[in-house]
């Protein structure tokens, strides 16, 4: 299911969402992707295909009560769709039926919502595994109203829009500490990986003090006929690792922040001096000195990136090692022994024994030059 495809109505987007935390807004999203197109007959599904789905890994007892919060809440929220002529409150289904005893879930889209998930004219589009991915509330919101101006690049929201779209804490108005440090830092560094060239400026009014008044998003825009269909677990990952190293709008602290979340490390794990900037100093030795700190982290990144092409699975203890290695032996050399034993698939090593092959092919690689 790695290449499913959300598509609906951009009626659904000025729907905030905010009030579903992620594992729900997983959840709601899902059941969107399996409504498109399907108009408001009754459909059933597994819990199997819904957990597999929504990336979902707890016990069916949790997810049940998981199922019936989501639904709560989207009953709860305090939105309509007015198309000019009618204004009609938000009630996403009108069956919602859930069966313990054959784990499984009815829905029927709401006829008087049927037009979001059906005969769109315009629509907003993306891939529900990136979408369920994303680890953070904030993110996942945002991630849904970019894609809807895929191709355009640009995004304003008012300091209010963004309060209304996201649920932020009243609080968070007068403290825009808050706001950076606890919103926008992790939506870019979780958007980062999977939209390219991600910025996001902060607007401020005239006035006493200059008030925050709004926030801008930019990216690269994508093209009218470009898909978000999956190309293969190392160029996913690759793409992810090269928007990070690429973006200018990220601190060193974090890119580093956004590495670990890409490989699923303890935020903090990865060190910010692989970024490493040279401060233009005068001082000829200094500057050499921070140019070679500099290719050296580049090559270590580099190396990371081949790593996973072919073993796709970073841990500190690989990391590490490889560190050490690149130190002795150079990249290129790690390089080709890392493909070398990655097209021998039939060996099936463990990572332990696979870097200690490694290093003593480089060995003996050095010791026969």
């Amino acid at each position: 299911m790695s290449n499913e495809i959300v598509k609906y109505g951009n009626r659904l987007n000025t729907i905030p969402l905010g009030k579903l935390n992620a594992n729900e807004l997983n959840l709601f999203i899902s059941l969107v992707q399996q409504s498109y197109q399907k108009g408001t007959r009754t459909l059933l599904y597994s819990f199997d295909k819904l957990k597999a789905l929504s990336k979902y890994d707890r016990s069916n007892e949790r997810f049940v009560k998981d199922i019936m919060r989501t639904n709560s809440k989207l009953l709860s929220i305090n939105a309509y769709i007015d198309d000019g002529v009618t204004i009609k409150q938000f009630a996403c289904f009108n069956t919602f039926e859930i069966n313990r005893a054959k784990q499984t879930l009815k829905v029927a889209v709401n006829p008087d919502f049927q037009g979001l998930f059906n005969d769109l004219s315009h629509w907003t589009r993306f891939q529900l595994s990136q979408f369920n991915s994303l680890h953070s509330a904030y993110a996942k919101n945002m991630f849904r109203l970019i894609k809807q101006y895929r191709t355009v690049g640009r995004l304003k929201l008012t300091t209010d829009e963004l309060f209304k779209q996201l649920d932020l804490p009243k609080s968070y108005k007068k403290d825009q500490g808050n706001v950076r440090k606890r919103v926008l830092r992790p939506i870019k560094e979780e958007l980062t990986p999977v939209i390219r060239g991600l910025a996001i400026k902060t607007i401020r009014g005239a006035g006493r003090g200059r008030p925050v008044v709004g926030y801008e998003f930019t990216w690269h825009p994508e093209a009218k006929n470009a898909d978000d269909f999956e190309k293969g677990r190392y160029a996913d990952q690759r793409m992810k690792l090269d928007n990070i190293d690429l973006n200018s709008d990220l601190t060193p602290k974090e890119k580093a922040r956004a590495y670990d979340r890409v490989l699923g490390y303890k935020l903090g794990t990865t060190d910010p001096k692989l970024w490493k900037e040279v401060d233009g100093s005068e001082d000829k030795e200094a500057v050499e000195k921070q140019l070679t700190e500099k290719e050296k982290y580049d090559q270590f990144r580099e190396l990371l990136k081949s790593w996973l092409q072919y073993f796709g699975h970073l841990g500190e203890k690989v990391t590490g090692k490889l560190k050490a290695l690149l130190d002795e032996y150079g990249l290129e050399s790690i390089k080709t022994q890392i493909k070398r034993y990655g097209s021998l698939d039939s060996l099936n090593l463990d990572i332990s024994t696979l870097l200690d092959m490694i290093e003593n092919s480089l060995k003996q690689e050095a010791e026969d030059d």
